[in-house]
């Protein structure tokens, strides 16, 4: 039977995999000429947009997805921006072996890894990392 460890250190090494490929292919749609943006709706009827990379407000105003649409297209005419949340929905969760864990312990290691409270060090001490190691392959999570 695999235990705890073995499943947990699976998750997170997919986790990093999955992350450099992300980041992978951001870097490809930049280097062809695409800007990512991030952003959205900030308030009940307010909203931003933001260069990812930097952080740096592009626009913001007010009104619905319609008005945020406009800008956009507006600032973009060439559509050659890409929302930071398009590239999410290209990978599933990640399909880990957990040989021997019930599907269900699983499900409750994967929500305990992606939980605020749960610390690097909590995660260290059970996989037997060092904590910055932990931290690296929890940085995305």
């Amino acid at each position: 039977m695999t235990d705890i460890r073995d499943c947990v250190q699976a998750m997170l090494r997919q986790n990093l995999a999955t992350e450099e490929a992300r980041q992978e292919r951001i870097r490809s749609f930049e280097q062809g000429g695409h800007r990512i943006i991030g952003g959205g709706q900030t308030g009940e009827s307010s909203w931003e947009i933001t260069d990812w990379r930097t952080g740096a407000i592009i626009e913001t105003g007010t009104g619905s997805y319609d008005a945020y649409d406009a800008a956009a297209t507006r600032l973009d005419p060439d559509r050659k921006w890409i929302h930071v949340e398009q590239f999410d929905d290209d990978y599933d969760e990640p399909d880990v072996d957990h040989a021997g864990i019930p599907a269900s312990l699983a499900e409750a290691l994967r929500d305990w890894l992606g939980m605020a409270v749960t610390s690097d060090e909590d995660v260290a001490a059970v996989v037997g990392w060092s904590v910055e190691e932990v931290g690296r392959h929890r940085k995305y999570a």
